[in-house]
């Protein structure tokens, strides 16, 4: 059925239904990152300057530790099986030392430092063609840009000369925190049962997919309450057992959190502005990903201003949830759940994602690509001019050992959708006639039904999709789609 007239009250009861539902997530995790809780009684002390492996070693397993406020500089922990690691609050692991005797070369600033070049890792935007070069440089906290050579020195970046073991500034540093990035990892080890609370980590040279936190060849960390910021490549790396809760994730290089493994929850975190040094999404970059994985759960999250998806599982995932986050303003999908398998997707509130990708029907709110056995329902989406609310895509795709990955047994239904701009929603192929799967949108047993899409009269035509077919609101129905759904005018 269409619904063509609106009332302006009518319109004023869903935006404020809309602002209301995404108030209550963000309120939930509006005190996510480090708290004023106090260290256990019975924690070993460590003050800045101490250093914490020694301690760590001398103590074994089971021990717990509380690092006192301060800042902690250049130190990596390998955790004991059951070690407990505990921040006053006020407590900094940074991975970085200062840099002092500075100075000028002609144009330039300049001071010693010697640096063993790392190998590159990742794929860089055309714009950051360094940004899998893990050594970062900070004045007052700012990241500058690191550059392949001297000539293309301006304002706000840096040079590493690794043959000479110079650095070089076109910004005065005089009287200036400047920091460069000297420590791979904040924690790592294979260890099991570790956890990490109430602690700052910050400026540690982490590879691309290889977090500051680094959980994923270990089994069973808790990472809670931590603010993990300024890491060149991931904050948090996270494996089989893992649970990241109510931590405030943002500005790494690459990404926030990534990893793989069984039975992983992510919940009530802040996970926003990542990706400052220009990987390409396409690659990995942005929010969260979890790739190979069986149970994932990402829920009553804020993801917010990624430079990439927000939310996002890929390669044969299994049993994974997406519930009660609010997802908006990610350069890349909202959630996106790729080559994969059965997965919940509900009571969201997507918002103005995918700016950073608007083409042909990529960069939905909501995307399923090439996967199968996904519920989609009760989600609150509101789409900006040019985007896409929720769309399946299927282009034919193969895993490395050849099996091929079929978009079928999708059910979208029951969530609503605002568009600023023409409404586009629907099931894509991208196949050509001669493969298997060229039919398999329409003949795959996917289904939309008793969605809701308002839409402003004065819009664009709208482009519902269903395989290779672009059509209209009148035709998709008449598909078999949307037989209790509804197009409303406003």
């Amino acid at each position: 059925m269409m619904a063509r007239n609106r009332t302006a009250s009518a319109r004023s009861i869903l935006t404020g239904t809309l602002l209301l539902c995404g108030l209550l997530i963000a309120t939930r995790v509006a005190n996510a990152g480090v708290n004023s809780s106090s260290c256990p009684r019975d924690a070993i002390a460590i003050s800045p300057g101490t250093q914490i492996q020694e301690m760590v070693d001398r103590a074994g397993d089971g021990a717990a530790f509380c690092l006192k406020d301060g800042v902690h500089r250049a130190q990596a922990v390998r955790p004991r099986s059951k070690q407990r690691f505990y921040g006053e609050g006020h407590a900094v692991l940074n991975g970085s030392r200062l840099l002092a005797d500075f100075r000028r070369e002609g144009s330039y600033w300049v001071t010693s430092s010697q640096f063993w070049r790392r190998p590159k890792h990742g794929e860089c935007l055309p714009s950051a063609p360094t940004c899998n070069q893990p050594e970062a440089l900070f004045i007052d906290d700012k990241p500058l840009a690191n550059v392949s050579s001297k000539d293309a020195l301006a304002r706000d970046k840096f040079y590493i000369d690794y043959t000479g073991g110079k650095i070089y500034l076109v910004d005065d540093p005089t009287n200036r925190k400047v920091e460069v990035t000297v420590a791979l990892f904040a924690f790592e080890s294979t260890a099991t049962d570790v956890s990490i609370s109430n602690v700052t980590v910050e400026k540690f040279s982490s590879a691309a997919q290889k977090g500051a936190i680094h959980a994923r060849e270990g089994a069973r960390w808790t990472i809670e309450n931590c603010e993990v910021r300024l890491n060149s490549g991931a904050g948090i790396s996270i494996g089989t057992g893992s649970r990241v809760r109510t931590c405030d994730i943002h500005h790494n290089g690459q990404i926030g959190i990534e990893g793989d493994g069984r039975d992983i929850h992510i919940e009530d975190n802040r996970i926003w502005s990542n990706n400052i040094y220009g990987f390409d999404p396409a690659w990995e970059a942005g929010g969260a990903k979890i790739a190979e994985s069986d149970g994932v759960t990402f829920r009553r999250n804020h993801v917010y201003d990624n430079n990439g998806p927000g939310l996002w599982c890929d390669i044969d995932c299994h049993n994974v949830v997406y519930e009660e986050n609010l997802v908006e303003n990610n350069q890349g999908s909202g959630i996106f759940h790729e080559i994969s398998f059965n997965a919940v997707v509900r009571k969201n509130v997507l918002r103005h994602n995918g700016g950073g990708d608007r083409s042909w029907f990529w960069g939905a709110d909501i995307t399923i690509a090439a996967s199968q056995d996904v519920e989609v329902s009760d989600n609150t989406i509101t789409v900006a001019a040019g985007g896409c609310g929720i769309v399946l895509i299927d282009q034919g795709r193969r895993s490395d050992d050849g099996r091929r990955y079929e978009t079928r047994n999708n059910i979208v239904r029951a969530n609503e959708m605002t568009f600023e701009g023409a409404a586009c929603a629907g099931g894509a192929s991208d196949t050509r006639p001669d493969d298997q799967n060229f039919a398999i949108i329409a003949n795959g047993n996917n289904q939309f039904d008793g969605n809701t899409y308002r839409v402003g009269r004065t819009s664009e035509p709208a482009r519902f999709v269903w395989g290779h077919d672009v059509t209209d609101w009148d035709r998709f129905r008449r598909k078999g789609l949307e037989r209790s759904g509804r197009l409303v005018l406003f």
